[in-house]
């Protein structure tokens, strides 16, 4: 996420990654610790925990900010907890990855699509489905509607009128655009969330982001083109995969032939890396998914 001051509403979506993909909760044990010091933290600087997820990894959470006090309180929670993590596990060094991400929320529907990206990450990794995933917020915005005062993490009440009921929030929170991930629209991609499509796109595509450059080339190419027909830049490919900028270019360009060539081309082409089968097969797992 870029970093962004105020926003006129007070809300922010806001992200912490385990540096290196480092895993930031090893059981149960670290995620109530830190739930417990996220609300210890956010109360002492007067900030209101709107929503949440933990994840292996990484931290989502909606915030509401009137006071300009969520770096303050972000620093405390995230220093204090890594300190008591790298403790108790023998680790040393950094856990988290840089400064926390946040994003402004500046409209009611960037604020609710927002909540249901936070809640949506255990279903879109593929570990739980929303409703039963046990960390995050979702069960307390159902207790919140049926007026049960138990006390949780999060205070959803200052937006729940935009839900309007229980009803209206299960049917928002579990239906998907198009079946796929419940994305912000209309708002800029900022660098880690490209690069987290980037990387469910190629686990899809059956190799993990990371893992890309190493795979044979007959499975390699594909999935650099189906990235480079989503979108991705040459660049962004590369800094992503760590495959060379001239490789993926000869990869973009060979299927770019091979593609035109499966759309209507009858005319040879010179030693392709790939049939025209082997193009359609590519070409038909990308419409399958995306």
């Amino acid at each position: 996420m870029q970093r962004v001051w105020r926003t006129v509403t007070g809300f922010y979506h806001v992200c912490a990654r385990g540096v290196g993909k480092q895993l930031i909760f090893e059981g149960d044990e670290d995620r109530w610790e830190f739930l417990e010091l996220m609300r210890e933290c956010c109360r002492e600087a007067g900030v209101t925990v709107i929503a949440w997820c933990l994840m292996g990894n990484r931290v989502h959470l909606v915030l509401a900010d009137y006071e300009d006090a969520m770096s303050a309180a972000m620093h405390r929670l995230l220093l204090t907890y890594a300190r008591r993590f790298n403790k108790r596990t023998g680790r040393t060094g950094h856990l988290f990855q840089n400064r926390f991400d946040r994003r402004s929320l500046d409209t009611d529907r960037y604020l609710m699509a927002a909540i249901r990206y936070v809640h949506a990450n255990p279903q879109e990794a593929g570990i739980a489905l929303i409703e039963r995933y046990p960390w995050s917020s979702f069960a307390e915005y159902l207790r919140a509607y049926d007026n049960d005062t138990t006390r949780g993490f999060s205070d959803p009440s200052c937006v729940l009128e935009l839900f309007e009921s229980a009803k209206g929030f299960l049917d928002y929170s579990l239906s998907m655009p198009d079946g796929s991930d419940p994305v912000i629209h209309d708002m800029d991609e900022t660098e880690w969330e490209r690069r987290a499509f980037a990387d469910k796109m190629a686990k899809r595509l059956g190799v993990p982001l990371n893992e890309l450059k190493t795979v044979a080339p007959s499975r390699r190419d594909g999935i650099v083109f189906a990235l480079h027909d989503g979108g991705y830049t040459v660049r962004e490919i590369e800094r992503y995969t760590g495959i060379s900028k001239s490789t993926v270019s000869r990869i973009v360009r060979a299927y770019a032939r091979v593609n035109a060539q499966a759309e209507g081309s009858e005319k040879k082409m010179a030693e392709p890396l790939l049939s025209s089968d082997s193009a359609n097969k590519i070409l038909k797992i990308w419409d399958k998914y995306y």
